[in-house]
């Protein structure tokens, strides 16, 4: 594992590359990646445009495809391990995409989370929301990466074909739907409840009513 004037030389060496850069969120073994300017939340219909909304918002049960701000290049003797932010795993959000990026992968990252927890999550832009550690392999690998994610710059119609589809209900809109019918069934417990009081009440006076007409009489 690389540590942070280790990735410093790496970088330098040319042996990989992050951009942009900052040296703040160099720590001693990993670098923190920042969200980026797009997003996609299952049970939307068009892309988050996070560069000028300023945040993404993950609502409990829905699933997101997350672009990063950094554009990364690990050569054929670096490769790369990701995970989610300790804050944002807090949170409830639960990191989905595969671990690993491999030796020679160039382009920005894009990941994908879902949130787990019953309140919703908020991403601002440019927030560190994924830590990725570094290793420099013993040598150069015979096949460095030459994936159809090659040199990605963001979110393709393919991912989004992925995740939309809308003859399939979401889990987050499974969980409002949930939340609906429970609010539906308790209206529905202290209507009932009401009655049981309002019932007897009414018979009582019915009954009353009657009396004092037959003794009129």
């Amino acid at each position: 594992m690389l540590t942070d004037a280790e990735i410093r030389t790496a970088i330098s060496d040319g042996l990989m590359g992050i951009d942009p850069l900052d040296d703040a969120l160099l720590l001693g073994a990993s670098y923190d990646m920042r969200v980026g300017a797009e997003a996609y939340v299952s049970g939307s219909d068009e892309v988050v445009d996070i560069s000028n909304k300023g945040l993404v918002i993950v609502d409990p049960g829905e699933f997101a495809m997350i672009t990063t701000l950094e554009r990364i290049r690990c050569g054929p003797q670096v490769a790369g391990q990701i995970g989610l932010m300790s804050d944002f795993a807090r949170q409830g959000l639960v990191l989905l995409s595969g671990p690993q990026i491999d030796p020679g992968f160039e382009g920005i990252w894009i990941v994908r989370v879902t949130n787990l927890a019953p309140r919703r999550v908020t991403l601002p832009y440019k927030a560190p929301f994924l830590t990725v550690q570094l290793f420099k392999l013993a040598e150069p690998v015979e096949h460095p990466y030459t994936g159809s994610r090659q040199g990605q710059t963001g979110l393709r119609p393919k991912d989004l074909h992925e995740l939309h589809d809308p003859e399939s209900p979401t889990l987050g809109g499974m969980v409002k739907s949930l939340a609906s019918l429970a609010k539906d069934v308790g209206d529905l417990k202290s209507a009932v409840k009401w009655m049981g009081v309002a019932v007897p009440a009414i018979v009582a006076l019915g009954i009353a009513v009657i009396g004092i007409i037959v003794g009129l009489k």
